[in-house]
């Protein structure tokens, strides 16, 4: 009877781990297949997926081809803005091209912490010590080029829970609009409704705005909105612009791909943001306009090559002043000026300021672990009361400073490096001035003095940079600042 009782008990214990077995393997199954689905519903999901360089990488189409919203970087100057829009997500850092230096890419990176890092690299790049040194410290995986996609795939899909819980902690930034587009007062309502309604159709746009005011992210709003956005976006700063822009280069000074290869061969099928229209000489207008009529362009090879792509320009100056002063070729402008967007100044937004530092606030305080949480009554006076000669740029600056220097949950006023308007004899122009001064004073700092790269923060050329470090006496001694051009 005993031998029958535990006979029994066995077949019923081999049983119960059977029915356990399958019910590990179904829910096995049904993980893999949530994930899977996860992978392919990228829209839904909190983060994005931001690709920097990678252009002709296969993995890139299976990414696309499989559900995945990609967003594309090829210069790292715009980095920032996109993923202060963005906020958590994963970013993958094709190194395996050599287009971008470890150290410019590193520093991204490091002030980035709210992206999970992915890289992929040669094999022989795992040789060296400064790439060992950036996937160790930086990055949860990397691959080997060529990349498997599957694999690849399957990796970010198992990132994506992790994306869900940085999302729990990360501000609510979701109320603030979408790629940089943020406000409340009317002229912003008015420009994002303008925004949607010529995205879908396919025409040249002009953006006007003074400097700092954001005309690049009004130019990726458009991108997004429209039917190439699953296509490359490619950002070209017209004062770099050489004779050989129609050419493949593999100068070290285009690491930022804009011309690596030729930037009207990049942005097939996608837009070509020209920033600063007028800083292209004559003849790289002509042969813009040239490219615009007729869709081809040809090679330094003598071969003439199809290109479909939709042209986006800005200016910061009055684009009557620039075809006056000969800067800004008429027919040209006939071609490009087919919608104008006009990016209001920040001081024309009003209670748009409170509302951007705010949000600057929340994503700083998050990137640097600082305890800020507000501003105090009399830091918001200031904010509101200053008149922002430096906009959007300005006030990001301002904000970053004082999120680094708080010491408790509220941003006092000393911690803005702003003039105090409490003395009825300090006038507008001595305002903007010192504003002036005190940009170009942190811009030199940041970029230890070197002008053409102070120049570059800014947006703009070498000669007006010069002009405005002479206007505020400035002009750096070779001891304290060295120019490396």
């Amino acid at each position: 009877m005993a031998y029958i009782i535990n006979r029994y008990n066995c077949m019923l214990l081999s049983l119960v781990l059977t029915i356990l077995a399958v019910i590990s393997h179904g829910y096995c199954l049904l993980s893999k297949g949530l994930m899977m689905k996860r992978g392919v519903n990228m829209g839904v999901m909190p983060g994005a997926l931001v690709v920097f360089g990678g252009n002709s990488q296969s993995w890139l189409p299976s990414l696309e081809q499989a559900g995945w919203v990609c967003h594309r970087c090829y210069d790292l100057r715009a980095a920032e803005s996109l993923l202060l829009d963005i906020g958590p997500c994963i970013g993958v850092v094709d190194l395996s091209k050599d287009d971008f230096s470890i150290n410019g890419i590193a520093t991204l990176v490091n002030r980035n912490k709210q992206v999970r890092w992915l890289a992929v690299v040669r094999e022989e790049q795992l040789t060296s010590d400064a790439i060992c040194q950036f996937i160790a410290s930086f990055c949860i995986d990397y691959f080997t080029s060529p990349t498997p996609a599957a694999q690849l795939q399957e990796t970010i899909g198992h990132q994506l829970g992790m994306l869900q819980l940085e999302r729990k902690v990360w501000p609510d930034l979701g109320r603030f609009g979408q790629q940089g587009l943020q406000g409340t007062t009317e002229v912003m309502k008015r420009l994002r409704h303008q925004v949607q309604r010529i995205a879908a159709n396919d025409v040249s746009v002009f953006i006007e705005g003074e400097m700092g005011t954001g005309k690049e992210l009004v130019a990726r709003a458009v991108h997004q909105a429209s039917t190439r956005a699953n296509n490359a976006f490619v950002r070209v700063s017209c004062e770099t612009v050489t004779a050989d822009w129609f050419s493949d280069s593999n100068d070290e000074q285009h690491c930022d791909m804009n011309f690596s290869p030729c930037c009207f061969a990049l942005a097939d099928k996608g837009i070509l943001y020209l920033d600063e229209i007028s800083a292209l000489s004559d003849q790289r207008q002509q042969e813009l306009l040239q490219f615009i009529q007729d869709d081809t362009f040809t090679t330094a090879a003598g071969e003439k090559v199809t290109s479909d792509i939709r042209v986006i320009v800005s200016t910061s100056y009055p684009v009557e002043q620039l075809v006056a002063e000969g800067k800004l070729r008429q027919d040209l402008l006939y071609r490009l000026n087919v919608v104008t967007l006009v990016v209001p100044a920040l001081r024309e937004r009003g209670c748009d300021i409170s509302l951007l530092a705010e949000f600057l606030l929340l994503k700083f305080a998050r990137q640097y672990n600082s305890v800020a949480k507000h501003f105090s009554d009399e830091a918001q006076k200031m904010l509101i009361t200053y008149p922002w000669p430096g906009n959007v740029r300005e006030l990001i600056s301002q904000v970053k400073r004082a999120v680094l220097l708080a010491e408790d949950k509220s941003i006092e006023a000393d911690h803005l490096d702003i003039p105090r308007l409490n003395d009825d004899k300090q006038s507008l122009k001595t305002i903007r001035e010192e504003s002036e001064r005190g940009a170009l004073l942190t811009v030199l700092e940041n970029n230890k003095g070197q002008i053409s790269a102070a120049a570059r923060e800014l947006g703009v050329s070498r000669a007006t940079m010069y002009r405005l470090l002479n206007k505020h006496d400035l002009v750096p001694a070779p001891r304290n600042f060295r120019d490396n051009p």
